[in-house]
């Protein structure tokens, strides 16, 4: 937390310095405070990052399903502030993969295999299977988000995950962390991290499978 509130100081143009602080609070059951967060993401503009509104908006919602489900938290004025900020609260199951990268002008593509032969990138945003991927980040940082709508019993038998270094640009090595977030529509949430090094012009990063 710590962390994320010092580079959510540094760079607030970035909707990645929000989201992965309010997750932060999350995984440490702090509902309240990520909601704050998120809320006052949603009152900036980030035009440079297509779909972060969108993203945010997601966030926003399966953050407030998991505190309602956690209570202390009264579902009326809880909509009622996620409304003003165009979201609200998620009752839907979903499995969102989100990559995000720390460095500028390069691109890093995120690609989605299903155990059917369906493959989701820039120029094939959806897998037949089920699931779309919002935008195409080329000059660094992202949030990228593939989102599939259904339950775990809908879903594919598996969805394997890649990183690939498209454009490396002036900026180095690719950071960034892959986050996988499933909802199960009533509150409850599996959320796990998994970091990523690219160093080579053009090479594809494994980020694993999810079932």
């Amino acid at each position: 937390v710590d962390s994320y509130e010092k580079a959510l100081a540094d760079r607030p143009d970035h909707p990645s310095s929000h989201r992965l602080l309010a997750w932060a609070h999350v995984k440490n059951k702090n509902y309240a405070k990520a909601v704050d967060v998120l809320e006052a993401a949603r009152k900036l503009q980030f035009p440079r990052f297509e779909a972060a509104d969108r993203i945010l908006n997601e966030d926003l919602g399966i953050v407030a399903s998991a505190w309602l489900a956690a209570g202390g938290v009264d579902r009326t004025a809880l909509q009622k502030r996620l409304a003003a900020v165009g979201a609200s609260i998620d009752t839907g199951a979903s499995l969102r993969f989100v990559l995000n990268w720390e460095t500028d002008a390069n691109d890093v593509d995120f690609h989605i295999f299903d155990s059917s032969g369906g493959h989701a990138f820039y120029s094939n945003r959806d897998l037949p299977s089920g699931g779309s991927l919002y935008a195409d980040i080329t000059t660094g940082y992202g949030p990228e988000c593939f989102t599939i709508r259904k339950g775990k019993w809908q879903r594919d038998a598996k969805y394997t995950l890649q990183a690939h270094y498209y454009s490396r640009g002036p900026m180095g090595y690719g950071m960034g962390k892959l986050q996988v977030i499933d909802h199960d529509g009533k509150g409850g949430l599996k959320v796990e991290d998994r970091p990523f090094v690219v160093m080579v012009d053009q090479a594809f990063v494994n980020l694993g499978t999810v079932k």
